[in-house]
C-alpha cells in the first residue's frame, strides 16, 4: 500500500537517509531532536537545512526483514526528488519501510529490540530513530531475487507501530511487506500518522535508494 504525498512531505524525514548503520548525533541534530520531540511524527518528518547538508558517511551493513527472515542492506546511494526528477523509475521501485516505534515505549516488554536501537541516519528526525527496516524482495526470492545481492532502486516510506500492540508482552515484528499490508487497518498494528490522504498510515518521502541487499547466506 503506498501513497505520494505533497509537497510538504516531497523531501521529508529522509531526504537523504541512507542504509548505514549508527552515526552520534551532532549538536545541530540534538536541537532538531529537542524540537521533534515536541511534534507529532508527521510534522517532524519536515526537513532542516543542517540534516539536508549532512554527509552520508561511511556505508556499513544493516540488518533488514524481507518475506520474514533477515538479510543485509550495505552502502546508500540517494537520490533525492526522485518521484519528479525520475518518475518512471520511481513509479515502478520496491519499498522500503522504516516501520517505527515510540521511543516512549522502549523497552518493549516482550524483549523484542528494534533493528535500529537508535540509529542516526543522515536527515532521519529522532522520532523515528528506533526502527526496523522491511524491503520486498531480497537474494533468491523469486523475480527479485538473484544468486548474491539485490540492487533494486527503493522508495522510503516512514511507518509507526501502535502503542497498544508493542506494549504486548507476546508482540512479534512485522517482518514482511505483506504483513505490513495486512497491519493497515484501524484497529491494527500500524498507527495513523497522516490526517489526510489515500494512505493515513504511511510517510513516502518521493526519494529513491540504490542499496545492495546481501543474504545471510552470502
Amino acid at each position: 500500500m503506498r501513497i505520494l504525498l505533497g509537497t510538504a512531505f516531497l523531501v521529508a524525514a529522509v531526504s537523504i537517509i541512507g542504509c548505514g548503520g549508527s552515526t552520534p548525533v551532532q549538536p545541530t541534530q540534538a536541537t532538531q531532536a529537542t524540537q521533534a520531540t515536541q511534534a507529532g511524527p508527521a510534522q517532524a518528518a519536515a526537513p532542516t537545512n543542517d540534516a539536508m547538508a549532512m554527509p552520508m558517511g561511511k556505508p556499513d551493513i544493516d540488518p533488514t526483514y524481507a518475506n520474514g527472515v533477515v538479510v543485509y542492506m550495505i552502502g546508500p546511494h540517494v537520490i533525492v526528488g526522485a518521484n519528479v526528477s525520475m518518475p518512471n523509475a520511481y513509479q515502478h521501485a520496491e519499498e522500503l519501510y522504516l516501520v517505527t516505534y515510540p521511543q516512549a515505549s522502549l523497552p518493549l516488554p516482550s524483549g523484542y529490540v528494534p533493528q535500529c536501537n537508535p540509529c542516526f541516519h543522515p536527515g532521519l528526525p529522532q522520532p523515528f530513530v528506533f526502527h526496523d527496516h522491511v524491503i520486498t524482495g531480497a537474494p533468491g526470492m523469486g523475480n527479485n531475487g538473484t544468486a548474491g545481492e539485490y540492487k533494486a532502486p527503493w522508495k522510503i516510506i516512514i511507518l509507526r507501530y501502535d502503542t497498544d500492540y508493542i506494549a504486548s508482552p507476546n508482540f512479534r515484528p512485522l517482518t514482511s511487506a505483506a504483513a505490513i499490508d495486512a497491519a493497515e487497518h484501524p484497529g491494527l498494528h500500524i498507527l495513523q500518522i497522516i490526517s489526510n490522504g489515500p494512505n493515513p498510515y504511511e510517510i513516502e518521502t518521493g526519494n529513491l535508494l540504490i542499496c545492495p541487499t546481501v543474504s545471510n547466506h552470502a
